[in-house]
C-alpha cells in the first residue's frame, strides 16, 4: 500500500470515529443489507424449486421480526439522535471517546444477529444480549445530554428515548428467552418504539422541513398533534393486547381521521414540487393508511372476517418507517457531507421502488396469488440494497465543500 492510500484509509477511519452519524449509518447500511440478502434468499428457497434453504437454528418469522424492527434501524436512530439531538437540547456532541465503544459493539453484534442464526440459537442470543446491553449503553450516553440541557422543549428527545428503551427490552427479552419471544418482539417493538419513534421524528422535522422549502406552509406542530400521533400508537398496542377482540378501530380509526387531515394540513400537494420533501410526506402518509387499514381490520373482525393478515402491519412498517427512514437518511446524508439539500433521480426512482414493494406485500395478503411476496421482497432488495450501496461511501469521504463533520 502506498503512503497515499494508507492516508487516504486512515482518514476514512478517523472520520468514521470522529462523527457519530457517519459511524452509525454505515453499520446500519450493513445490517439492513445482510438482513434483506438474507429475507431474499428465504423466499427464493420458498418459491423456487430446487433452490436449497439456508441453514437456520431460529424459525425464519421470528429472526424476519428480529431483523426488521430492532436488527438496522436502531444504528440509524444512534446516529440521528447523536447529531441532531444535540441540536434539539442545545448541547455539545459527545465526544467519540464516549460513544465509540458502545457504539462499536452495537455494530459488531448487530451484525452477528444476522449471521449467528445460520449457525447456532444460542450464539444467536448471546449476540441479542450484547446488542441489548450496547443499546442500552448508548440509551444512558443520551440520557446524559438530556440531564445536562437547559432547552425548553425537551420532549421529543424523551420521547425518542423513552422508545428506545422500549426496543432495548424487545432485544433483551429474545437474548433471554429466544424466539418465544416472538410477540412481544413484535407488539412492543412496533406500537412502543418503532412508531412512536419516527411519529416524534415527524412532528418535529417534516413542518420544519416543509417551512424550509415552501415558506407559505406555516409550521404546524402544537403538543395536541404530537399526543395523537405518538399515543395512537401504544393505545393500539394496549387494546391489542389486553381489550376485547377486534376492538383496536376505537383507536385506530379515529387516528386515521386525524392523520388524514394532518397529511393534508402539512402540505402534502404542494410537496411533490420537491422530491425529496415528497419523499418525506409520502412516507408520512402511509402511517395514515395502516391505521386505516388496522382499523378496517378489526370492523371485519366483528363481522368473522379476516381478510387482510399482515397488510396493514406492513404498510405500517415497510410503508411508514421504511419509506422515512430513506427520506431522512438521505436528508442526513446529502446535507452533512456538503451536498445539495436534494433527491437525484436516481434516489427518486429507489424511492418509488420501495412504495411498489410496500404494495406488493400488500397484495401478499389480499389478492390470490403466490408471486406477490417474493415480488415483494425482491423489489425491497432493488430499492434498498442500490440506496445503500450509494450511500455508503459516503460516510468514509470527507465533504466535497471541505468542511469538517
Amino acid at each position: 500500500m502506498n503512503d497515499a492510500a494508507a492516508t487516504e484509509d486512515a482518514s476514512a477511519w478517523q472520520l468514521l470515529g470522529a462523527v457519530p452519524h457517519r459511524f452509525f449509518f454505515l453499520a446500519g447500511m450493513i445490517q439492513l443489507g445482510l438482513a434483506s440478502l438474507w429475507w431474499l434468499a428465504v423466499q427464493a428457497a420458498r418459491a423456487i424449486p430446487g433452490w436449497a434453504a439456508l441453514p437456520g437454528t431460529v424459525p425464519d418469522t421470528a429472526v424476519h421480526a428480529l431483523l426488521m424492527i430492532d436488527g438496522f434501524l436502531p444504528m440509524f436512530m444512534f446516529g440521528f439522535l447523536f447529531t441532531a439531538g444535540p441540536r434539539w437540547l442545545n448541547v455539545d456532541t459527545p465526544q467519540s471517546a464516549k460513544w465509540r465503544p458502545a457504539a462499536l459493539i452495537a455494530a459488531a453484534s448487530g451484525i452477528a444477529l444476522v449471521l449467528a442464526q445460520l449457525v447456532d440459537a444460542t450464539l444467536m442470543r448471546a449476540a441479542a444480549a450484547l446488542y441489548a446491553l450496547a443499546w442500552l449503553w448508548l440509551c444512558s450516553l443520551f440520557l446524559r445530554l438530556l440531564g445536562a440541557s437547559r432547552a425548553p422543549d425537551k420532549v421529543h428527545a424523551t420521547l425518542v428515548l423513552a422508545a428506545l428503551v422500549a426496543g432495548a427490552s424487545t432485544v433483551l427479552a429474545f437474548a433471554l428467552f429466544g424466539s418465544r419471544t416472538h410477540t412481544w418482539v413484535c407488539d412492543v417493538g412496533v406500537w412502543c418504539f418503532l412508531i412512536p419513534v419516527f411519529a416524534t421524528v415527524c412532528h418535529r422535522m417534516i413542518p420544519f422541513f416543509t417551512a424550509g422549502v415552501l415558506p407559505q406552509i406555516a409550521v404546524f406542530r402544537p403538543w395536541w398533534v404530537l399526543a395523537i400521533m405518538v399515543g395512537a400508537a401504544p393505545a393500539h398496542g394496549a387494546l391489542a393486547a389486553f381489550g376485547p377482540d377486534n376492538s383496536t378501530w376505537l383507536v385506530d380509526l379515529p387516528a386515521a381521521v386525524f392523520l388524514w387531515l394532518l397529511v393534508w394540513r402539512w402540505g402534502i400537494v404542494q410537496s411533490l414540487a420537491n422530491r425529496l420533501l415528497a419523499m418525506l410526506h409520502l412516507g408520512f402518509v402511509w402511517y395514515a393508511i395502516a391505521l386505516t387499514l388496522f382499523g378496517v381490520q378489526s370492523l371485519l373482525g366483528l363481522s368473522g372476517y379476516g381478510v387482510l393478515g399482515l397488510a396493514p402491519l406492513h404498510a405500517l412498517t415497510m410503508g411508514f418507517c421504511t419509506s422515512l427512514l430513506m427520506a431522512m437518511v438521505t436528508r442526513v446524508t446529502c446535507g452533512h457531507s456538503g451536498r445539495i439539500l436534494a433527491a437525484d433521480a436516481w434516489t427518486w426512482r429507489l424511492f418509488l421502488l420501495l412504495q411498489l414493494a410496500t404494495l406488493s406485500r400488500i397484495a401478499a395478503e389480499i389478492i390470490p396469488g403466490r408471486g406477490w411476496l417474493p415480488a415483494a421482497i425482491l423489489l425491497w432488495s432493488l430499492s434498498i440494497l442500490p440506496w445503500s450501496a450509494k450511500c455508503a461511501p459516503v460516510y468514509w469521504r470527507p465533504r466535497i465543500d471541505g468542511r469538517a463533520g
